[in-house]
């Protein structure tokens, strides 16, 4: 796994750029969610908060293919990154329940460049890497979000009960910069095509980007689970903070804590990810089945100590399908059409995710967090057991065609 990180340069650099500003908007987020509870004693305005984070991927999330193709992957990324930490500065003058508003304009605009840069990010990922190694950059970039977990969180957790949210904001600030100095060393995110490669994928610009999604069963499932699954992710973010502050009254050390056994929890999931060689999509969504179950165990959980080993535990789980689903997707959607691909799903599963957390946020004025918790559990095993159950249908009728084609 290491030899391969090596030999792909350019994937390196987007890699270390990613845990640098990674870490910087996990340090911002975690002060600025407990800063939220603490002026506003609110879980809906957690919910509101996320939910904001999440609404701009509807209005940018598709536009974010047609700008890198006007501007360039590269300079995309590097211009959100400068916006962002433009951006990340206001927060610096939140002193009171009165400047809540600079939370949410801030988190909007924010979550803006996150949904330009996103899609972007993930799309230039199979252009600058070769095809074998798909796989393995894929659970690299698992190792990427456990870093950002543990570091990011843990220590911004830390930073903030010691030093106030302040010194958080302006790590974040700093860490926007410094990111968009390692893009730029990038000598370019833009596939290199032989004519071979160039001529398929003129072919494939002829065919419309819905055409070729809807015309396949397959692909419509894929694209299903990012309309979905977000509703039981949507509901989980936001018990982690309510869990750590107001269940267990961890305040945002807690919090700090539980985003640090996530991160771990997703460096440890390439170790066995490595080792499922087929039947990617099976076990994607076994693993979602797991982490429901163990979601539901953590509704009932009696301490704070157990529901930190829960949680890293079915982080593992998450970090599994998350690499298996992303390799299936690159290793499924022409090259051409990934960047739109990308772009849309961000759009709907960011959509979906701001939609929960919102309900989940008013939920939490009336349900108590562990019923609300054994909910999301509930919802992660019933989707887990639909896509089972529709991708044994898909395969059997493959081989089915397949077996018809032969005779």
């Amino acid at each position: 796994m290491i030899s391969t990180f090596k030999l792909e340069k350019s994937y390196q650099k987007l890699f270390y750029a990613g845990i640098i500003n990674g870490i910087g908007d996990r340090f911002s987020q975690v002060a600025l969610l407990t800063l939220i509870l603490q002026i506003t004693e609110s879980g809906l305005a957690v919910g509101i908060t996320l939910a904001l984070r999440m609404l701009p991927f509807l209005l940018f999330g598709p536009i974010s293919s047609i700008l890198a193709r006007k501007l360039s992957r590269k300079k995309l990324l590097i211009y959100t990154d400068v916006f962002r930490a433009c951006i990340a500065i206001s927060f610096l003058f939140i002193d009171s329940p009165n400047d809540v508003w600079i939370i949410y304009v801030g988190s909007f605009l924010l979550a803006g460049g996150e949904a330009l840069y996103s899609p972007t990010r993930r799309a230039s990922i199979p252009a600058i890497v070769q095809k074998k190694h798909i796989k393995t950059i894929n659970s690299w970039e698992q190792v990427l979000l456990g870093f950002v977990l543990v570091i990011g969180a843990l220590a911004g957790g830390f930073v903030s009960y010691l030093f106030g949210p302040s010194q958080s904001f302006l790590v974040n600030i700093f860490s926007f910069f410094i990111a968009s100095v390692f893009i730029s060393k990038i000598p370019s995110l833009e596939a290199i095509q032989n004519e071979k490669e160039q001529h398929c994928m003129k072919e494939y610009q002829r065919a419309p980007f819905f055409f070729i999604i809807f015309s396949s069963s397959f692909l419509m499932m894929l694209l299903s689970t990012d309309l979905l699954i977000p509703l039981a992710n949507g509901m989980e973010n936001v018990l982690i903070s309510v869990y750590a502050v107001q269940t267990f009254q961890a305040a945002d050390l807690g919090v700090g804590i539980l985003y640090g056994v996530l991160g771990i929890g997703f460096l440890i999931s390439p170790l066995l990810t490595k080792r499922i060689t087929k039947h990617y999509l099976l076990s994607a969504f076994l693993c979602i089945f797991i982490e429901g179950i163990l979601l539901i165990t953590v509704s009932r959980s009696p301490s704070f100590s157990i529901v930190v080993l829960l949680f890293g535990v079915l982080t593992i789980f998450g970090g599994i399908s998350n690499t298996l689903l992303d390799t299936v997707v690159m290793q499924s959607v022409p090259e051409s059409q990934q960047g739109m691909y990308f772009g849309l799903s961000e759009t709907i599963s960011n959509t979906m995710l701001g939609i929960s957390m919102f309900f989940t946020g008013i939920l939490l004025e009336s349900f108590s967090p562990r019923t609300i918790g054994a909910i999301n559990g509930g919802l992660y095993v019933l989707l887990a057991l639909m896509y089972i159950i529709l991708t044994l249908t898909l395969t059997n009728k493959k081989q089915h065609l397949q077996k018809a084609a032969n005779e």
